[in-house]
């Protein structure tokens, strides 16, 4: 669980540089000691008698403005953030402006605005100013500067930069803490006293324990560590932060790490065997003070490793688990009052909402269940908060194809489907007639008939599924490989630029498939050829690619052109050892791809009048036939087409008595 910063308290350094008198300086320091007593009133009481001797001093207010904050425990951010917009003001300070910092003394101000920021979700622009404050840390006093350090590598972490992160920790050990008996030192402490003085509800003063200081960059490098996935290093800093932590029995911070190390290297039984070791009593509570549910988050991590282990349902289940304790975490307070919307919680608590991460999470493992409805309603919500994530917009496209059809493995059971091949039979001896069924050459699935529905619509139509594509493109940089920026994905992490070609490559494939099934071949067209021209094209997607676009050649009459396309000798390998699918594809097999470019082509090469060499590709692709290759029903279909125009009748009714069983008497 990620610890949060809590404001901070100025009163120490409340001398002014010239004419304080001893009184004053009795005042500052009673409140100062009555403030780290948590004994607000009585801090707010000497606060007020030292405002009335300096009404001027801006630091005076503030330091009542974050006295009455904790005061209401924490409660009252509406009116703290509106107190502190005006000590801003006061002291001629533009927190907007982070080139206005220029005085170290200003960087408490800048500091508290970023620890509201950071609690509201708003991490770049908290990173903003804090990077602007942290140019000030050599001057800054150390409690501050403790805090400061901490805040920032938070929120690197946040935005998924953990290269940064690992790179100010280096600075801090330098800076500020010695790394020698580091570990023997924190062990030595009594940590229960330390977890306690640490508690972000509780004040903090700004001369913090250096151990507690050394556990928390223990505990942020070993973040770092997961997400750049250094294995040896994470389990170095974490064995260091378990053995520290062996006397704070309340602390889960090295659990879940251990669980999110043992989940990196694919060890997921360890992993939640690790996880089961979490207390999962008392969640509310623990929200209440700390702003994270335990049981929330087990729950999730659970759906996590359940996916990964290819158990949508489970996946989904323990997840339906999470969005029940944040409801019930969310319950935990009143609603704010009107006007007010931060109140009524405390502001540890005011962004730990964790309804839009669950929802997409929860939409994925519908997604790869099979449950392409249920998946989308999930993944509209989360598109709200998500809007920027073009991964998010792809699943969004995947549910409306999911539901338009969610495969074409029915096409190559020939036991399901060969009934199909006729409708009926009329007639008796001599007389007696079969009706070909003429919907077995037509996917009742597929039409290019244009449609009429709006695209902007979010609902599961393929109307939808093309803006929510278009989006996704846009979303991608146009170019991507080694060197190019990551591309955000919030809530996951960044797309690394290796695998934005890859991204891509999929938009496109999906892109081309739907225009194909709106009636568009033109678009389909342009977006086959943008797939193919991809870097390191995988086999998969150059089979997609050629299918798509020999098929819209086919609807723009281009047959010589389909025909070159649909070549099988230029068939790729389909399988990637590298790869492991979380849902099974079809065609899952060479051979079968390649029978596929087969029956495009003879279907290509039927349509130009050239029946014979379309009955010879036939042949081969019934020949390829085994139990490595599966051959669509619509060979048989073809087939029985081509004899009827060449006038082989007998031909014809004998595929249909090898075939169709049910018609022999």
């Amino acid at each position: 669980m990620a610890d949060k910063e809590g404001t901070s308290d100025k009163t120490n350094s409340n001398e002014q540089s010239s004419q304080i008198s001893e009184q004053e300086r009795d005042l500052a320091q009673l409140a100062l000691t009555e403030f780290n007593k948590m004994n607000f009133a009585a801090c707010l009481h000497h606060l007020s008698k030292l405002e009335s001797a300096r009404p001027n001093d801006v630091k005076v207010i503030h330091n009542r403005v974050v006295a009455e904050f904790y005061k209401s425990e924490l409660k009252k951010t509406d009116v703290f953030r509106k107190s502190l917009n005006q000590v801003c003001q006061q002291a001629h300070v533009n927190v907007e402006d982070c080139d206005a910092l220029e005085d170290v003394e200003h960087c408490v101000l800048f500091y508290n605005q970023s620890v509201v920021l950071y609690h509201l979700q708003q991490h770049q622009s908290a990173l903003k100013l804090m990077n602007k404050v942290f140019s000030f840390i050599e001057p800054m006093e150390e409690g501050l500067a403790h805090r400061v350090c901490l805040l920032l590598i938070e929120l690197h972490l946040s935005t998924q930069q953990p290269d940064q992160a690992l790179s100010l920790i280096a600075y801090i050990e330098n800076q500020f803490v010695s790394t020698e008996n580091a570990t023997k030192m924190i062990g030595d402490k009594d940590l229960k006293t330390l977890e306690k003085e640490h508690q972000e509800k509780a004040p903090v003063t700004l001369d913090a324990a250096t151990d507690a200081f050394r556990l928390k960059l223990l505990q942020y490098k070993t973040r770092c560590y997961l997400s750049t996935c250094a294995i040896k290093a994470c389990k170095r800093e974490l064995k260091s932060i378990v053995t520290a932590n062996n006397a704070v029995t309340s602390n889960l911070a090295p659990v879940f790490l251990k669980g999110n190390l043992e989940y990196i290297r694919g060890n997921y039984n360890k992993s939640i065997k690790v996880l089961s070791s979490i207390p999962l009593t008392n969640s509310v509570n623990i929200f209440k003070e700390s702003g994270e549910s335990p049981s929330l988050l087990f729950y999730n991590n659970m759906g996590c490793l359940h996916h990964y282990m290819a158990k949508p349902n489970l996946s989904a289940f323990y997840l339906q688990k999470a969005l029940q304790e944040n409801e019930a975490a969310m319950k935990a307070y009143p609603k704010p009052d009107q006007g007010e919307p931060l109140s009524g919680r405390p502001l540890y608590c005011v962004g730990s909402n964790k309804s839009p991460i669950l929802m997409y999470n929860l939409g994925v493992a519908l997604l790869h269940g099979g449950k392409p409805t249920q998946a989308f309603d999930c993944l509209i919500e989360a598109v709200q908060v998500y809007h920027t994530n073009p991964r998010l917009w792809l699943r969004l496209a995947e549910c409306c194809i999911m539901a338009h059809k969610e495969s074409n493995a029915g096409d190559f059971d020939f036991k399901a489907r060969r009934n199909d091949l006729v409708q009926g039979v009329i007639g008796s001896g001599v007389h007696r007639k079969i009706i070909l069924n003429p919907n077995i050459w037509k996917d009742s699935k597929y039409s290019c008939e244009p449609r009429c529905e709006s695209y902007a619509i979010p609902v599961v139509s393929l109307e939808f599924s093309s803006l929510c594509l278009r989006n996704a493109l846009l979303l991608l940089p146009s170019t991507g490989g080694e060197g190019g920026p990551p591309v955000p994905a919030p809530p996951s992490p960044p797309v690394d630029p290796r695998q934005v070609p890859v991204l891509r490559a999929c938009v496109l494939a999906a892109s081309a498939y739907v225009a194909l099934c709106l009636g568009d071949p033109v678009i389909c067209l342009e977006h086959s050829k943008a797939l193919l021209a991809q870097p390191n094209l995988s086999g998969a997607h150059k089979l997609l690619a050629r299918l798509y676009a020999g098929e819209a050649y086919v609807l723009l009459d281009k047959i010589p052109a389909a025909i070159e396309l649909l070549n099988p000798e230029q068939m790729a390998e389909l399988v990637d050892p590298r790869v492991r699918p979380l849902r099974p594809w079809f065609p899952a097999t060479t051979a079968t791809g390649r029978a596929v470019l087969q029956y495009n082509l003879a279907v290509a090469l039927a349509l130009r009048g050239e029946l014979d060499k379309a009955g010879d590709m036939l042949k081969q692709v019934w020949k390829s036939k085994g139990p490595n290759c599966d051959v669509p029903i619509h060979v048989i279909a073809l087939a029985l087409y081509i004899e009827l125009l060449l006038g082989h009748t007998d031909i014809a009714r004998n595929i249909i008595k090898q075939n169709c069983p049910q018609l022999q008497r």
